[in-house]
């Protein structure tokens, strides 16, 4: 624990830091972003990216369900929020049939992707994911809300940045709403964690506990992405 707590702002810029300092994301995703992978490359890659999204809507669905609603009660509705637009309650579809929509366009059934073993590092990320947000309001906050979808500033939307490589390598646009709709979606679900930040960092313990998810997150995040270079061997 730290000898002496952070002010929220405080907080807050440790963790954009601690994200900006992070390596790049490896050959593999430089490639994707260009547009330059190969059918068969892109294939896999979309495969393993199902692994990891297909857990993402449980997990945050299990990060809600330890908002303590007695005491507060509007951390739970930004989180509500942005389960209620991944579900498809708000202005599109669920993501996840969003993301099947997205492997049929480039020729990938579900029933494919399935069959599909990840690598080990999209294993990683995808169960650092979920085993925080089932663990505390604390550690999901740290995770899905600040690993997940907190926003570099100055950094480009992640989202964006898929799209545009997708685009390239010719996917049609069609096929690429999941993307499409994810470069708004981010910037308001980063928006709703920064807004829930503020009553879960108040003592020693919350704020170990946040930091301890989120920079676990950010480091498992950032291995999937890098580890997608092993299918350039």
């Amino acid at each position: 624990m730290p000898e002496q707590l952070q002010t929220p702002r405080e907080f807050l810029d440790d963790c954009i830091a601690f994200k900006r300092a992070q390596p790049g994301a490896g050959r593999f995703f430089t490639a994707l972003v260009r547009g330059e992978l190969t059918r068969e490359l892109l294939i896999l890659w979309a495969k393993d990216m199902y692994h990891f999204i297909q857990p993402g809507i449980p997990a945050l669905t299990a990060w809600l369900s330890h908002a303590p609603t007695v005491v507060e009660r509007d951390s739970a509705r930004l989180v509500a929020r942005n389960l209620a637009g991944e579900l498809g309650f708000l202005r599109e579809p669920d993501h996840r049939d969003l993301y099947l929509k997205l492997l049929n366009g480039i020729g990938v059934t579900e029933a494919d992707a399935k069959e599909h073993l990840p690598l080990a590092t999209t294993i990683g990320a995808g169960s650092v994911l979920g085993a925080f947000c089932r663990s505390s309001f604390e550690e999901g906050l740290g995770s899905f809300g600040l690993g997940v979808e907190l926003q570099v500033p100055g950094r480009p939307n992640g989202a964006a940045v898929i799209y545009e490589g997708l685009k390239r390598q010719g996917v049609s646009d069609d096929a690429l709403e999941f993307y499409r709709i994810h470069v708004e979606a981010e910037e308001e679900h980063g928006e709703n964690a920064e807004r829930a930040l503020e009553p879960f960092i108040q003592t020693a313990q919350q704020q170990t506990l946040v930091r301890h998810a989120f920079r676990w997150t950010v480091i498992a995040l950032t291995g999937m992405q890098r580890g997608f270079d092993a299918y350039l061997s």
